[in-house]
């Protein structure tokens, strides 16, 4: 390909990505949009959470192509069963989980921290474990892709019951005493090893360090494993994963001293979701003259001033969205965070997902 031609490749793809973005935003603000504040941190999280899992394994693993009847339609139509798979999912699983994990207890924090977890563990799965043991069950990829779907339900429930402990809703300090939390029930609180927000802010950073080492195509962690099959690259990369995110959530919780929600939503948060604008919506094209690592830390660059950037467009949406100003820190009750987090991973994520995989921007960039 001619320089010229690669040149207007690029600002092809800049524009249509650009246009994306936008098409992206205007997605979550529609869904945002119709619910209040609380119901929208509740309700509509989980709902969203519960149906990212299998987004990822359509993205993800089976590259938006498999069901094959569903990967050969033309689009829309291709992109329209996608999101309605996505969708039926969603409901089946908020269902499911609610009875099971949530116990019917309605939207407490334990139960949406768990739909979080399921969404970080997906994203260990799949680009750290390659599905494995699951993909030794089976040639197929469709069941595979289907019990790695369960085993992401139940390996993040595991994880939930050991490491995650509620028991500190219980003691809320006020200026006339203590409370207990509104929607703590002790019956629901498995009680683990960790504080909550620790447990939760770590698995969160690893979900943040798993996708930015997606823009250096993983290069530390295959140049480690040295070209090992499965499961010595997935140790590899799990003991890498957990070190570099031990260190990044001291570096800003305890080093620096910044409150951990705080460092959750602008740190591993912010960073996750400038890596997908950068990498999913510019079609994985930015920099394709540059060898790793070198690409993957231009890549770095352009997602910490996408993610900050984004920080402060939704940090401002939420007080158009909620109709005033919301709190920052705990005394608030992490208002501002939560908003954020729910509106930017939980609502927005799965838009970037629908635009640049599902619709392949549909409409917006010259058929192949």
């Amino acid at each position: 390909m001619s320089t010229q031609a690669a040149n207007q490749s690029l600002s092809s793809t800049l524009l249509s990505g650009s246009m994306g973005i936008i098409v992206v935003l205007t997605l979550a603000a529609l869904c945002i949009a119709p619910f209040e504040q609380h119901f929208f941190t509740g309700w509509v999280g989980i709902a969203f959470m519960c149906a990212t899992p299998t987004q990822v394994i359509l993205n993800l693993f089976w590259h938006n192509n498999l069901p094959k009847r569903i990967g050969d339609m033309p689009q829309p139509l291709k992109g329209i069963c996608l999101t309605l798979i996505t969708v039926a999912a969603g409901a089946f699983f908020t269902l499911l989980l609610s009875a099971l994990v949530g116990q019917n207890y309605g939207d407490t924090p334990m139960f949406i921290q768990y739909t979080i977890l399921t969404v970080v563990t997906v994203l260990w799965l799949i680009p750290i474990w390659h599905a494995w043991p699951f993909s030794l069950l089976s040639k197929n990829p469709v069941i595979i892709g289907l019990v790695t779907l369960v085993a992401t339900y139940v390996i993040a429930y595991i994880v939930w019951f050991i490491f995650f402990d509620y028991t500190a809703l219980a003691h809320i300090p006020t200026p006339n005493g203590e409370i207990v939390h509104p929607l703590y029930h002790p019956e629901i609180d498995p009680k683990g090893l960790f504080d909550s927000w620790v447990a939760m802010t770590f698995a969160v950073t690893t979900a943040g360090v798993i996708v930015i080492h997606s823009l250096f195509d993983f290069w530390p962690i295959n140049k480690l494993s040295m070209g090992r099959p499965q499961p010595i690259r997935g140790l590899i990369g799990t003991i890498y994963v957990l070190l570099f995110a031990f260190i990044v959530r001291w570096f800003f919780t305890d080093f620096i001293g910044m409150e951990q929600v705080s460092y959750m939503i602008q740190v591993p948060v912010c960073m996750l979701f400038g890596a997908f604008l950068v990498n999913n919506m510019m079609q994985f094209s930015l920099f394709p003259n540059l060898k790793q690592p070198y690409r993957g830390f231009a890549l770095l660059a352009c997602a910490v001033i996408a993610g900050l950037v984004m920080y402060r467009v939704y940090s401002y949406a939420g007080y158009l969205f909620v109709g005033h100003e919301l709190i920052s820190g705990p005394t608030g009750g992490w208002e501002l965070e939560l908003w954020i987090a729910t509106a930017m991973l939980g609502v927005t994520f799965p838009m970037v997902f629908l635009v640049s995989g599902f619709f392949d921007f549909w409409l917006l960039k010259k058929a192949k």
